[in-house]
Order: C-alpha cells, then structure tokens, then sequence
C-alpha cells in the first residue's frame, strides 16, 4: 500500500510535460495528446488520462505484482481521490493545494491512515 500511495501521491503533485526524467533516472515518461504513460526503473508502470476536472489513472505496482486503478475529481485547490488494486483494497483521500505545498491524507479499507506533505522544492515527507 505504501509504495503504491507514494506513486500516486507524485502523479498528483507533479505537472504532467511532454517527456521528463526525475533525478537518476527514477521515471520517465512520454505523453501524447490525451495520456501521460510513466515507468521506472524497477518496473512499475500507470498511465493518466485527464477530462475537465476528472483524472483516471490505471497501473501496476511491481512490490505487490498488483494491477490497481484510480479516479479523481478537482474542485479549485481540492482534489478527491479514490482507487481500488487488484486484490480488492480500496482507498481514499484528499489533497489541496497551498502555495508550493500539497498536503494529502488518505485512509485504506484496511484501516491504514496517511498524512504525507509535497512541496515542489523539498519534495515529499
């Protein structure tokens, strides 16, 4: 769940731009008109498809060998998330934006809670 978290967590806080690679090479992506398709280097993949203010985002997380999916809604600076993996957990959440900052806190069918904090310079804790 936690890997899968941090990976979704960095979709929803980096812009999408049409080909980037994070430092050491830890993903890259390529995007074309309507999907951002991103791999890194041990194997996880997900593609996002954005419409208006909804966001799908479908991948595989290699740790787990679980397929999982997730769609989201944006009203102005808050984002409701929610994504189902293969093996059926469920999880939820927010994110909002503050500035450089997006603080998101998301909650799992397994009773797992999180709280984790992005800010465009520092990245995430």
């Amino acid at each position: 769940m936690r890997s899968i978290t941090t990976v979704l967590l960095l979709c929803l806080s980096l812009s999408a731009q049409a080909a980037f690679t994070l430092p050491g090479d830890a993903m890259r992506c390529t995007r074309s008109a309507m999907l951002l398709n991103c791999t890194d280097r041990f194997g996880n993949h997900y593609g996002i498809v954005q419409q208006g203010n909804d966001t799908l985002m479908r991948g595989f997380d290699v740790i787990s060998g679980l397929s999982w999916s997730q769609t989201s809604t944006t009203y102005g600076r808050l984002q409701l998330f929610t994504g189902v993996s293969a093996d059926g957990q469920v999880w939820f959440g927010s994110s909002r934006r503050i500035g450089w900052n997006v603080v998101s806190r998301l909650s799992s069918s397994q009773g797992d809670r999180d709280r984790v904090n992005c800010n465009r310079l520092s990245g995430c804790r």
